[in-house]
């Protein structure tokens, strides 16, 4: 069964995973097929409809409450919160444009007049915002969830997103110190049992968004609707080959079919797809937007960049033991940076796009992509392209290389 895939509800998985090595579409349309062939027509409505306008969309609430509460009538610390909680959305959304499409309008008001003509600005001035708008939240947001669930911002998810952009910017020094704060503050722990990860009450959760009365999408997506009938993605051989024999999340977070008389695999770290009865229960899995192993993650990278070599290998061997692994053999900075790139690789799997992100990032993912996919990428192919039924729309927007 496949739901609705948009940015923030199951699209980065799905479209990045595709375009990276991780995900191969078996049943889904042609313009899936473009995603994992990196062949993407200007006029794909997954572009257009799941990403752009569905970002925009976010930011466009964002900045609606953001006005509004310039005058509204409610108390300072209410007014703090939801001041800090729209301008996380805000600045996550911005943070997955710029990643998929490179330079784009920051739109920073609900005025259509200024809006519908603006011109793409570049990822480094979009980047700038992002992070001054991220302290600013900080600031506004405390440590404690409002609520008694973690599916609305506090503090600590500012600056999860904070130590992601400023590693994404290669600012080890703030990096290492974002994460250290989330690691050190207490509030969060990395459950033993992997199949607890994405519980509703998981102890990993930074943050996470929950649908009223049903499951993830990403479980309804991966997790085939009745047992006769195969999955809608598979992970590709590249991944599957890139676990450890004795890797749990091999075993914990993939589950097998055969397809073909072949066997094949597909992910499983949400446990519940789509449920049929007529009161579905109460979700006991939400969706997993920011988790405490990326931090460890991030932190090592940091380290490992920074020269502090014990320290990157010490957050790495956290992640890796908790998987059931002897500690890492990197024996200098090139190897356990290669390391951190492996353990995200399999850490963060058919995750929020991930590996796509990771790839490009490091500008690795020439070498990586057109070893496999030699048929059909390009250098360009790093960008997706600005969808055309936008340019048509405003003038003063210009398209990415290669399309």
């Amino acid at each position: 069964m496949l739901t609705s895939s948009t940015i923030t509800n199951g699209g980065l998985t799905r479209f990045c995973g595709l375009s990276a090595d991780e995900l191969i579409n078996t049943t889904s349309p042609d313009t899936d097929d473009e995603f994992r062939l990196n062949n993407i027509q200007v006029r794909n409505g997954s572009i257009s409809g799941s990403l752009w306008q569905m970002a925009y969309k976010n930011i466009y609430h964002a900045n609606a409450i953001l006005e509004g509460l310039e005058n509204a009538g409610i108390s300072e610390p209410l007014k703090r919160q939801l001041k800090g909680e729209a301008l996380v959305v805000r600045s996550l959304n911005y943070f997955y444009l710029i990643n998929l499409f490179g330079d784009v309008p920051l739109v920073l008001s609900t005025d259509f007049r200024l809006n519908q003509s603006m011109a793409r600005l570049s990822v480094l001035n979009v980047y700038d915002r992002v992070t001054t708008d991220l302290l600013e939240a900080k600031g506004l947001l405390t440590a404690a969830y409002p609520g008694s669930a973690r599916v609305r911002p506090n503090k600590f998810t500012a600056t999860a997103l904070l130590a992601r952009v400023y590693l994404y910017r290669q600012d080890w020094m703030n990096a290492e110190k974002q994460s250290s704060e989330i690691i050190n503050s207490g509030m969060y722990t990395l459950p033993a049992e992997l199949n607890n990860c994405f519980l509703s009450n998981s102890t990993e959760t930074i943050w996470s968004l929950i649908q009223d009365r049903s499951n993830t999408s990403e479980g309804q997506m991966f997790i085939p609707a009745f047992s006769f009938l195969k999955p809608p993605f598979i992970v590709t051989d590249t991944l599957y080959r890139s676990f450890e024999s004795n890797d749990l999340r091999k075993s914990k977070w993939l589950a097998s079919t055969v397809i073909n008389g072949m066997a094949a695999y597909y992910p499983l770290k949400y446990k519940k797809g789509a449920d049929f009865s007529s009161t579905p229960p109460v979700p006991t899995e939400y969706y997993v937007v920011f988790r405490l192993a990326e931090q460890y993650l991030i932190r090592a990278e940091a380290n490992a960049q920074l020269g502090n070599f014990a320290a990157g290998k010490a957050d790495l061997n956290v992640i890796r033991q908790r998987a059931g692994l002897n500690g890492t053999t990197a024996n200098n900075k090139d190897e356990l940076l290669l390391g951190i790139e492996k353990e995200r690789q399999l850490e963060l799997f058919a995750e929020w796009g991930h590996r796509w992100f990771d790839l490009k990032r490091s500008d690795r993912i020439n070498s990586v992509l057109g070893g496999l996919k030699t048929t059909n990428w390009q250098a360009t192919d790093v960008l997706y392209p600005i969808p055309f039924d936008q340019i048509l729309l405003n003038p003063s927007l210009t398209q990415n290389a290669g399309y």
